[in-house]
């Protein structure tokens, strides 16, 4: 078979392509078009399985980068040419779903015989209003990267699955190596920059202390209580009081590939690959230590059913296909980390570093939290990132930090209504 290319559109639509760019029969084949980010090569072996399977469909791929990708699909919607199977996340998904471009999927979902419970939590990403309008494929979760040859060196015992926030800390302070004021090496990474959006640091935290950014109803503030207040007075005592985390404007020059820090918070497994190929030194991943509970953050990526696509029942085919013997094929090939439980099994390799992938996943992913998406959720993590940074750093109060953070997440909520 002719190897597939991928074409990247990099002009926006004019109106003498609308037509052309419509799903239409290709000969005796029906034309499904998936919109991707990205350069779209983990998908070359999904496609061209799927159209072995199902000779009389034919996928176009249409790519663009991730910073247009919102937008173009708003466009392409405007002008009635979305592509028919849409790749989501939930920062994009509620905004789709509230326009109506995406189609509810439980009716799918139903006759196709899917048993949700074969995929791997993932919060209410793909939620909303109380409608399913997406289907993971592409997992991740926030996990603790360790370096075993640091804890060693420390006579320390490697993180266990029950690590407690007690014991997060006093590992953290022993692991630190400074020379009077000279530090060769930190414990830990606490992640809380200005407008940095928390995946992989205070919306752990947060949860593990009982608390959710927003409330149920995602219209109103939730965090500022006594309970979010230790959670992030907890993180600052890593920078501030015990410093064995670096300094919050600093922290990106402490890489945990390098060794500079002997601990990191790290969304799994988007670091693996290249830890594999230039870590000097020893090291693996650990479950999130508990704090009042457990919790460990998720944010995967799936696909969605454009609601006035032309051929919604090939369309459907193809996203039940990456759903389920896609995510077979991802799994065994190690093009990304599945949702689909079975392919999970494919893809981890316990003879590879790191060996305890699947010990995080059994533990942790029981208890995933997603970001809590909403309409406006860029501008609202970002105020809320901004005074944390300010709080963690020491530059403010958490009290003040979070009372101010409260008034500006509420006013930016109030005007999605």
């Amino acid at each position: 078979m002719a190897q597939r290319t991928f074409g990247r559109v990099g002009v926006w639509i004019l109106f003498a392509g609308i037509l052309a760019l419509a799903a239409v029969p290709a000969g005796a084949k029906t034309v499904v078009r998936l919109m991707l980010w990205g350069d779209g090569k983990a998908y070359e072996p999904i496609i061209e399985a799927f159209e072995q399977k199902y000779p009389d469909i034919e996928v176009e791929v249409e790519l663009t980068s991730f910073g247009n990708y919102f937008d173009r699909v708003q466009i392409q919607a405007a002008a009635g040419v979305a592509a028919d199977v849409i790749r989501v996340n939930g920062a994009f998904l509620g905004g789709l779903a509230a326009a109506g471009i995406i189609e509810e999927m439980q009716p799918w979902i139903d006759a196709a015989g899917i048993d949700l419970d074969e995929y791997m939590p993932t919060g209410d990403i793909f939620w909303y209003k109380g409608k399913l309008y997406g289907l993971g494929n592409q997992y991740d979760l926030v996990g603790l990267l360790y370096n075993k040859d640091a804890f060693s060196a420390r006579g320390l015992t490697e993180p266990a699955d029950d690590w407690t926030w007690a014991e997060l800390r006093d590992a953290a302070a022993r692991l630190t190596v400074r020379s009077d004021e000279h530090v060769e090496q930190y414990g830990m990474t606490m992640y809380a920059n200005a407008t940095y959006w928390g995946q992989a640091s205070w919306v752990n935290f947060l949860a593990q202390n009982g608390v959710r950014i927003l409330d149920e109803s995602k219209s109103r503030a939730a965090f500022n209580t006594p309970a979010g207040i230790e959670a992030i007075e907890f993180m600052r005592s890593f920078v501030v009081e015990d410093r064995s985390a670096p300094p919050v404007e600093q922290v990106y020059a402490w890489e945990f590939g390098q060794a500079k820090v002997a601990m990191d918070f790290t969304i799994m497994p988007n670091s693996f690959q290249n830890l594999r190929e230039s870590a000097s030194f020893e090291w693996n991943i650990a479950p999130l230590p508990v704090g009042k509970e457990r919790a460990a953050v998720t944010n995967t990526v799936g696909f969605a059913l454009n609601a006035t696509s032309q051929v919604k029942e090939a369309a459907w085919t193809l996203i039940e296909f990456l759903v389920t013997e896609g995510q077979m094929i991802a799994g065994r090939d190690r093009l990304f980390m599945p949702t689909y439980r079975p392919a999970v099994f494919e893809y981890i390799d316990p003879n590879e570093a790191p060996t305890r992938v699947l010990d995080v996943l059994n533990v942790s992913s029981p208890y995933a939290v997603d970001l809590q998406f909403t309409p406006s959720w860029s501008q609202w993590s970002s105020v809320l990132g901004t005074r944390i940074s300010e709080a963690v750093s020491g530059t403010r109060s958490v009290e003040s930090a979070l009372e101010e953070a409260e008034r500006q997440v509420n006013a930016i909520l109030a005007d999605e209504s």
